[in-house]
């Protein structure tokens, strides 16, 4: 690779997708930002997400359990000057990047890898740890993790969400026509033991026909050959935004999308999908009313959606709630991250 080029690693082996749409989020806007950047990503096997990526790639040819193997090998091949983790590094291969003068950057979003971040070894290690806050009503590092992070050496770029700047325009939501937007996400859960996006269709349908409003649903088919549901194949990140940023409400899970709604200010509906994360984050923002919460059952999410839809005054503070929040989006702060450390090594 040449001497202005960066290696994004993501996580990806089953549940949630969010690690690969934050590096291809951050990958797109380094590229809009700079066309000169070399860009590669390294993927697992078979990963199928790998359609949807505009970027150079290399497909792991070993199995999920080898996965460091194929990350220490690649590197040591294309000795990048930079090499973005999404929550893939280990120990042995922050040394190896050492040995092979590459600069590693390690993104943690949960207390599982934000702790492995701010071990002591890593500390001394690890040149840069870009962190997004898991919970949005917690400090992002406890007292005791910023005194740990004091001490070492690495470099600590901390951010509430993650997500490409809303298009600036879009025909799925260039109508005036107000909308709820249902977003399954793509993290292959399922409700009742039936696909996530299927019982989100018969969902949006109800409400659709209840209340006689326009209804969005991102992926999935059709509930019934009748239905007066919009139906929308999975979009780009900015355009996915701006359908986010002009809905009515959001009918969504509790990763990602969640928290970037929450920052466009978009009232939602939620319900945890799967993940051990999401309910207890979900539970947590509707006790400060920046959320509606909902069971996970398939039974109860129309009627919630309804009654958020038929409440102007509850929208109207969940929205003055989220306003005063001041979220920050990192996208532009590692961008910008990664501009200055090409330009030194440079």
């Amino acid at each position: 690779m040449n001497e202005r080029s960066v290696l994004f690693v993501p996580q990806h082996q089953g549940g949630g997708t969010g690690e690969f749409y934050r590096l291809l989020a951050v990958a797109e806007a380094l590229q809009a930002r700079d066309a000169s950047v070399h860009i590669r990503f390294l993927m697992p096997q078979a990963c199928p997400l790998r359609a949807r990526l505009p970027f150079a790639c290399i497909e792991s040819d070993l199995p999920d359990d080898q996965r460091a193997r194929f990350h220490a090998r690649e590197i040591a091949r294309l000795e990048p000057p930079i090499v973005v983790f999404d929550k893939t590094c280990r120990g042995a291969l922050l040394r190896h990047c050492r040995r092979h003068r590459a600069h590693a950057i390690c993104i943690s979003d949960e207390p599982g890898t934000l702790a492995k971040a701010l071990r002591v070894d890593w500390l001394w290690q690890l040149p840069e740890h870009w962190h997004q806050r898991y919970l949005l009503d917690r400090p992002a590092f406890s007292r005791a993790q910023r005194f740990k992070a004091a001490l070492g050496r690495t470099r600590h770029l901390l951010f509430d969400v993650c997500h490409a700047e809303a298009a600036a325009d879009d025909s799925a939501a260039s109508t005036t026509t107000p909308y709820v937007l249902f977003v399954p996400g793509g993290g292959g859960y399922a409700l009742d033991g039936r696909p996530v996006p299927a019982v989100f269709a018969v969902a949006a349908d109800a409400v659709a026909r209840a209340s006689g409003a326009r209804v969005l649903i991102i992926g999935g088919e059709r509930p019934f050959v009748d239905s007066p549901l919009d139906l929308l194949p999975p979009q780009p990140q900015a355009a996915l935004m701006r359908l986010v940023q002009r809905a009515t409400l959001v009918v969504t899970g509790g990763g990602h999308l969640l928290h970037q709604a929450m920052s466009l200010g978009v009232p939602t509906v939620t319900l945890p999908l799967g993940g051990s994360d999401q309910g207890e984050r979900i539970g947590r923002y509707a006790d400060c009313g920046w959320t509606l919460a909902v069971a996970p059952e398939p039974a109860a999410i129309a009627p919630a959606t309804l009654a958020l839809l038929g409440d102007e005054g509850r929208r109207r503070q969940m929205r003055e709630r989220l306003a005063v929040l001041g979220l920050r989006n990192g996208l532009p702060l590692m961008v910008a991250a990664l501009l200055a450390r090409l330009d030194r090594a440079g």
